[in-house]
């Protein structure tokens, strides 16, 4: 299959700039699968097709303000993009202007300063030899806001880029499904029997790559690491109803623990490397919460696997249409 075949034309004008005023009050597409037909409600609305039994995952991660500015031995500004901890003092960064820099560097932001240790794919490892990544973030991080918002972060996205619930610090991008989550929809999700529980999988930079190779089978997946616990593979394979996931990466997560061999969800921390794309075969996923995404993405390819190819365009055409918001800051689709 080809990537052209799943894009489509964008008005930059439908790009949500900033979050609603109030969460849960953006506008919600539902496609019902079989049927194809196509349904305009609220965000708010989501608990009325809840059914008792039904058990719902969410990704309770939390983004870092992980985007910092250093200064280079030299004197020049660089962006270091803080990606992922590997040790107490260690992480995996980008670095912007990355020509300006080289291993053995030692970079500055006020008190703390870290050693560029090696150079590691298209990135660099850095080591904290003053100060740590604590203290480099609450003071002077910025929230990493997705390449397509074309703007620098406010302080109200330390807030709004991340849902009520985020607990477990490590993503450098948000659960977006779940951004317009409030308690007093999770309350309503619960008061019609159904069971919330909570995975982890740390977004990462790799979820805003677009796909650049013609054939999709020939795109090669960014990696994320998953934690979805014993007690999780439990109710998911004791369901009564149907299982929801709130976003992608909770889809991908769920996917990606299950056991061919056991055929159930098994308990899995570690990375995953699980691409979906129209043809793959759905184990654990009866529901899906999605933002709507970029056309030239993976997201894209999972939620046409989901959806169906036909029945996606369509919403995409009806969303465009009636100018819904785009994007991680937007509106969303119900795809059951």
């Amino acid at each position: 299959m080809k990537i052209s075949e799943f894009k489509y034309n964008l008005p930059r004008k439908l790009i949500a700039q900033y979050p609603p005023f109030e969460r849960g009050s953006t506008n919600l597409l539902v496609l019902d699968k079989a049927s194809g037909e196509i349904t305009h409600r609220k965000y708010f609305d989501i608990p009325e097709y809840i059914e008792k039994g039904d058990v719902v995952i969410l990704n309770e991660t939390k983004v870092l303000s992980s985007r910092t500015f250093f200064l280079t031995p030299r004197g020049r500004e660089v962006e270091v993009l803080f990606l992922e901890q590997r040790e107490l003092d260690t992480w995996y960064c980008l670095i912007g202007r990355a020509k300006d820099v080289k291993v053995g560097d030692i970079l500055e932001c006020h008190e703390v300063s870290v050693v560029i240790q090696k150079r590691e794919e298209s990135g660099f490892v850095v080591k904290f030899v003053k100060g740590n990544s604590d203290s480099l973030f609450e003071r002077y991080g910025h929230t990493p806001l997705p390449p397509y918002l074309k703007r620098e972060d406010e302080k109200s996205d330390k807030e709004r880029y991340n849902t009520i619930f985020s607990s477990i610090p490590g993503a450098v991008a948000a659960p977006t499904a779940s951004l317009n989550l409030t308690e007093e929809i999770l309350k309503g999700v619960e008061s019609k029997g159904a069971d919330i529980s909570k995975i982890e999988l740390r977004v990462g930079w790799g979820t805003f790559a677009p796909i650049r190779e013609e054939n999709i089978e020939d795109h090669k997946i960014h990696k994320e690491y998953i934690n979805v616990s014993s007690e999780v593979a439990q109710r998911v394979n004791q369901c009564k109803g149907r299982v929801w996931a709130f976003g992608t990466t909770v889809a991908r997560a769920l996917e990606s623990a299950y056991s061919q061999e056991e055929e159930k969800v098994l308990p899995y921390s570690g990375y995953t490397q699980l691409y979906i794309f129209p043809g793959y075969e759905w184990k654990v996923v009866d529901v899906l919460v999605t933002n709507f995404h970029m056309p030239d993405s993976s997201l894209i390819l999972l939620v046409n696997s989901f959806g169906g190819k036909e029945s996606i365009k369509r919403a995409y055409e009806e969303a465009i249409k009636r100018e819904y918001r785009f994007l991680s800051y937007g509106d969303s689709m119900l795809i059951k």
